[in-house]
């Protein structure tokens, strides 16, 4: 049996399985943090997935510990009612209620964009403060919280623990790393130079543990998520964590140490390969499981002190072997998942019904692009499931009035179409003109170079098994002209065509093009007879094409990338990627080099001009990559007929495959 689905007892709690589904912050309550049928919603789809237990996200303790508007609280008795929902939600669909209780010290000024007075977060009446101003996080001058606004917080956090019990939570979290007070408290680089008694770094979680354990009873089951190792010059390690710390959070009595790793205090991070931050929220490139071997050297620390608790590993797990590697391999007792829990609700039981084909996985981008950042004015969501966040209103019901829906274009967009018309009950036609689907995601992160761009190809071939068990009918290989889709007699036309790389018009270029000496990054990149990329390689559209020069450069080849702004500026299906490309550039040595217009290509060699008069450039290959523009000629075809016509993804403005998807999940479910 997959170890992953033995059940587990902790605390009191039997778990069904190893699944659990990690506090995430939401940002899904109302404007005063009370919970709401779209946050109850969310997390009964959660729970009907199939995890043991599913924890709600950083729920403040006080008003001034927020950081964003839409946080939820705790702070007061009406709190409870709202909350019932959410964990009736949760407990129908047959997983364990936790709620994880939360205060944001340093955090409360990470979102904004504007200066800050010191010590304020960016919304007012909020604070960004911590033991000492000796490092920072939200704001570039953070506060000093005195001793008894520290004994206060304490009341706070266990008052809100036990309206969290009233509620009818099962157990509770408590978010004790990542900058929050708590954290910062244990950090032997924050907490410095206090002569109180929170100047013991332990005492703070140690206080809140034992007051809320006086309210809720010592038989309540309490499952801290605390910071391991803030993998910080100067922070404390794993060795240090189980020696000074982990004995005296045993003794408490806790249920299960939820386990994380890495630290956001302004300190150089100790290992040179992984950033701090990156063991907490992985990058796009962050190696997969990062916490593989930190939980495995914990385990082993612990076990030299005779110290045997539950542990729950988490970080970067994306894919249902990287839960199997947590559990049978690191030696977590459970693997705790969020980005993916986003991406598919339904994986675990996919994973125990041995449907793992039919996962979402996450292509690790896009969500950014949509609903926004959870430290600024955006609740969490999924570029791949428009669903998540709109599960009420986004439930399918079948349709008792079926049309006839052609659509065409099976990229990301027209497939998600696709399937969604044909779950609903229409009659759905997908014209495809190439010999495989998946549009510009067929060929999209096809950087061997690059770590971890396999993710990218993950949501075209969700797409593709999708189909092919669907009842769509697939017409691969067919340029549908406007004849063809009438003679289909459809009731909605839907153009998810996509957009056409932009051609430029310099002399020289056609030639260059017929010779193989220029190419378009399609070309560069696609999967199948790509073209012969020579040993020195202009590529010109830092935009589009950083990524490229890059996987070139580690390829071995030698690289120029032009860009003819003034500035290197990323496309905006870029998304978060941008910081860790403009590192990795700066790492290899490989600058932008603005304000060169491309005006004539020879045999060779292309020349461009910029404030500095003409630079002919020699190369073996020379890689356009100047941006994508829609065609409207097909959809005007169709204008001034008695069809519904919908525009999705590039098709209507070029810009990231979520936007297409989230695109085709509304209109697909809006025919009349």
């Amino acid at each position: 049996m997959d170890k992953l689905f033995e059940p587990f007892e902790a605390g009191g709690l039997r778990f069904k399985n190893r699944i659990i589904h990690a506090p995430t912050t939401l940002n899904m309550s109302d404007p005063a943090g009370y919970a709401t049928r779209r946050l109850a919603a969310a997390y009964g789809t959660l729970a009907a997935g199939g995890y043991s237990a599913v924890i709600v996200g950083a729920t403040c303790v006080r008003r001034d510990g927020l950081i964003n508007e839409r946080m939820l609280g705790l702070y007061d008795e009406d709190y409870v009612i709202d909350l019932r929902d959410t964990v009736s939600a949760i407990k129908n669909n047959d997983a364990l209620a936790g709620i994880q209780l939360f205060y944001g010290g340093l955090i409360p000024g990470l979102g904004t964009s504007v200066p800050l007075e010191p010590g304020k977060g960016w919304i007012p009446g909020t604070t960004a403060w911590g033991p000492s101003d000796k490092y920072v996080i939200g704001n570039p001058r953070s506060g000093v919280v005195p001793t008894e606004v520290y004994d206060d917080i304490v009341e706070s956090f266990a008052q809100a623990g036990r309206r969290a019990k009233e509620a009818g939570f099962d157990f509770l979290s408590f978010h004790f790393c990542h900058g929050s007070l708590p954290h910062t408290n244990l950090s032997l680089l924050s907490n410095q130079g206090r002569t109180d008694k929170y100047a013991d770094r332990f005492y703070l979680c140690e206080a809140i543990i034992e007051r809320t354990q006086e309210l809720c009873g010592k038989d309540f089951p309490l499952i801290p998520r605390l910071c391991c190792d803030e993998n910080l010059e100067g922070g404390y390690d794993i060795e240090y964590f189980a020696e000074h710390y982990a004995p005296r959070l045993h003794a408490l009595g806790i249920a299960a140490l939820d386990c994380t790793f890495g630290s956001m205090l302004g300190a150089p991070s100790r290992r040179p390969d992984v950033h701090s931050t990156e063991f907490i929220g992985p990058s796009f490139y962050t190696p997969k499981v990062v916490n593989k071997d930190n939980i495995a050297t914990l385990r082993e620390e612990l076990r030299k002190r005779g110290i045997d608790m539950p542990l729950i590993g988490s970080a970067n797990l994306i894919t249902p072997d990287h839960l199997r590697t947590m559990v049978d391999e690191a030696g977590a007792d459970f693997a705790a998942v969020c980005r993916l829990s986003l991406d598919d609700p339904d994986f675990p039981i996919k994973m125990e019904q041995g449907r793992e084909d039919e996962i979402r996985l996450s292509t690790h981008t896009g969500a950014s692009l949509l609903q926004g950042n959870i430290f600024g004015k955006g609740w969490a969501g999924s570029a791949q499931n428009p669903s998540f966040g709109r599960d009420d209103e986004y439930r399918i019901v079948r349709t008792t009035r079926p049309r006839k829906v052609v659509v065409v274009g099976g990229g990301s967009g027209g497939m998600e179409y696709a399937l969604t018309a044909d779950e609903i009950g229409h009659e759905v036609v997908l014209f495809e003109k190439g010999q495989s689907l998946g549009g510009v995601m067929d060929w999209a992160g096809n950087y061997p170079g690059l770590p971890n761009m396999e993710m990218l190809a993950y949501q075209p071939a969700y797409h593709r098994t999708m189909i092919a068990k669907s009842g769509v009918d697939l017409r691969l290989g067919t340029t549908a002209d406007t004849d063809t889709v009438l003679a289909e007699k459809p009731d909605v036309v839907v153009v998810a065509t996509g957009a056409r790389p932009v051609e430029l018009s310099v002399p020289g270029l056609a030639q260059a093009r017929a010779t193989g000496f220029a190419v378009s990054i399609d070309e560069a990149m696609r999967h199948t007879d790509p073209p012969r990329i020579g040993g020195r390689v202009l590529v010109y559209g830092a935009g589009e094409g950083a990524e490229l020069a890059l996987d070139y450069q580690r390829r071995g080849h030698q690289v120029r990338l032009i860009d003819p702004g003034p500035a290197y500026a990323p496309a905006n299906y870029i998304g978060s990627r941008a910081l860790a490309i403009a590192g990795m550039l700066a790492a290899l040595g490989l600058a932008v080099e603005p304000g060169l217009e491309l005006t004539a290509a020879e045999e060779g060699a292309a020349v461009f001009t910029g404030a500095d008069g003409e630079l002919r450039i020699e190369a073996d290959t020379l890689v356009i990559c100047a941006g994508r523009e829609r065609d409207t000629t097909f959809e005007r075809a169709f204008h001034g007929l008695p069809i519904t016509v919908h525009v999705i993804g590039d098709a209507r403005t070029p810009r990231s495959y979520a936007n297409a998807i989230h695109e085709a999940a509304y209109l697909s479910r809006s025919i009349a």
